[in-house]
């Protein structure tokens, strides 16, 4: 998908903006592929004119979804990190959106994105950017003895590994492990093995 295209698709009103977010609320609960624009619009209380002044099909409002939410990941990431100077600290700060953001995305919703080719792509394209942010605060906290002398680019590579590992709903179904709580385990996982002295 090109930004020529997502910036057609963009809404632009403030009645678009609250709709998009309603959009991902149901998107969320319920993925895509289950649900009618019959049934977004009822349960949106809007027309389905309305509907398809946002985007012109339901797949690409999935998509504006998509875009939607793993731009604000980004987004608050940056924010936090930039809330601090210490290493650790700026790695929890950057990472912690990723989590809280994606507490509401249900299984359904996963094995809806992990299916639709030009979600998945938007979301692989999202997890090279932030791997390799990830990665330059890696290299700060090593420059600084903050983070034990592993090699950054791999850390980062094995984090977006874990990253894609998760959002493959048959592996949380597996484990029994939710998506929010997987990310968590991870994020202790990686830093109590990365921090030169974790917790103090």
């Amino acid at each position: 998908m090109t930004s020529r295209h997502t910036q057609q698709l963009t809404p632009g009103s403030d009645r678009q903006k609250a709709l998009l977010a309603e959009l991902e609320a149901m998107f969320f609960a319920n993925g895509f592929r289950n649900i009618t624009v019959d049934e977004l619009a009822s349960r949106l209380k809007c027309s389905k004119r309305t509907l398809y002044e946002i985007a012109p099909s339901k797949q690409e409002m999935f998509i504006l979804v998509i875009e939607s939410w793993l731009e604000r990941i980004r987004h608050l990431g940056w924010q936090g990190a930039l809330q601090h100077d210490d290493p650790e600290q700026r790695m929890m700060a950057y990472l912690e959106p990723g989590v809280v953001e994606s507490r509401p995305a249900s299984r359904q919703f996963l094995a809806d994105l992990q299916s639709y080719r030009p979600a998945l792509a938007l979301l692989e394209a999202h997890q090279t950017q932030r791997t390799n942010v990830l990665m330059e605060i890696i290299e700060d906290g090593i420059r600084r003895g903050k983070f034990k002398p592993f090699h950054s680019a791999l850390v980062a590579e094995i984090f977006l590994a874990a990253v894609n590992r998760i959002n493959e709903p048959s592996m949380l179904e597996r484990t029994g492990v939710g998506f929010s709580q997987a990310f968590d385990e991870l994020f202790r996982i990686l830093t109590t093995g990365l921090f030169q002295n974790p917790g103090n």
